[in-house]
């Protein structure tokens, strides 16, 4: 078998295999390319090594696809290629000021030309932000596809279908946008290269650098990763086939690397206003308290809500106060304990205080 016969027998593999229109023509074009390289070599890891090397100069994420794409092929062939790695560097997703958005919006409403598309142009970007659609899924949306309180995406990516739950404005703005549209009318009447275009020259008007139709997915992500919403429930509302796509985003909102810097300004203060400690329990005398001392809350004591976490602090629980200022749980653990020990310490101060009368009376 020629390299023709074998590569045509391999694209049969891959039209069953791939469902991706791009990902089917990319990977056709670099095989094309592979064969012909090959020049009627029968294909092997040396040669496919050699093929690869001409694309060392490209980015990581760039040599690594087009690595994937010829190892895929080296193994059906039978010369699998599983000590050639790519390695790509760790990367995070952009990080999206609310005041950014804010600017967004506000280039929207102020454009000069084409004002009878403001209203369509502000609730695509805002239903972007809320829902996290990917800008194809945007392009395919349908009246059908939208309920009272939620909407479905249809065939998206893996061909995969999911619910996105709706806010109750932004549900009430979707309905009064559709009303009037057949069923199976696109909604935005936009395509997906559109769309694009259109986020990217707002952004460029409201002089936003690198913000893109993808930058509002990732804003709507980290927003719910910020108030504390479940990762797996994140990864369902994104449509993520894989956790670790989603997790991504928890470097970004770590709440535990943002408590541990505070820490250095907090210790920093302390000397000067360490408000939660007494004064030696006032000499262990009948002396007057100077400070007060919080008595301890019992969310902290049993944890049955899950507070007093880096997932879930609540605004009612004054060790969830101490962990938002950088408090430590061992310091947190000393207050309760002195609060604990303070009517002890009181009751034998006044004890000592009326022994010492009475020996001054006799």
């Amino acid at each position: 078998m020629d390299n023709d016969e074998l590569f045509k027998l391999y694209d049969s593999d891959l039209m069953l295999r791939l469902h991706n229109a791009k990902n089917l023509s990319d990977t056709r074009k670099m095989l094309a390319r592979f064969k012909e390289y090959l020049n009627g070599y029968p294909p092997s890891p040396e040669l496919a090594k050699g093929f690869l090397a001409q694309y060392a100069s490209k980015k990581p994420r760039t040599l690594y696809r087009y690595s994937q794409m010829i190892k895929i092929f080296m193994k059906w062939y039978g010369e699998p290629m599983d000590e050639f790695k790519v390695k790509v560097p760790k990367t995070l997703p952009p990080y999206t000021e609310d005041a950014a958005v804010e600017k967004l919006f506000s280039a929207i409403e102020n454009k000069k030309t084409h004002k009878g598309c403001i209203v369509r142009d502000m609730l695509l970007v805002e239903l972007d932000r809320k829902t996290g659609m990917r800008r194809g899924e945007l392009a395919n949306l349908e009246p059908r596809e939208i309920h009272a309180d939620f909407l479905v995406v249809r065939d998206s990516k893996n061909h995969r279908d999911r619910v996105i739950p709706l806010s109750p404005s932004i549900a009430m703005r979707l309905h009064n946008f559709i009303e009037g549209m057949a069923p199976d009318e696109k909604v935005f009447k936009l395509k997906a290269p559109c769309i694009s275009n259109k986020i990217r020259q707002f952004a460029k008007k409201a002089g936003l650098v690198g913000f893109h139709t993808h930058t509002l997915r990732h804003k709507f992500a980290t927003d719910l990763l910020e108030k504390g919403a479940n990762i797996k429930v994140v990864q369902e509302l994104l449509g993520h086939e894989n956790l670790a796509t989603t997790e991504v985003y928890l470097s970004i909102v770590n709440q535990s690397l943002k408590d541990a810097v505070r820490l250095l300004d907090d210790r920093e203060e302390e000397p000067q206003q360490d408000k939660h400690k007494t004064k030696g329990i006032a000499q262990e005398t009948g002396g007057a308290l100077e400070d007060k001392v919080v008595a301890p809350p019992s969310c902290f004591v049993k944890d049955e809500r899950g507070c007093c976490s880096n997932v879930a602090l609540r605004s009612d629980c004054s060790s969830c106060y101490y962990l938002r200022l950088g408090r430590t749980k061992d310091d947190i653990e000393r207050l309760i304990a002195l609060s604990l020990s303070l009517p002890t310490k009181v009751q034998q101060a006044k004890e000592s205080f009326l022994a010492q009368a009475s020996r001054k009376m006799a």
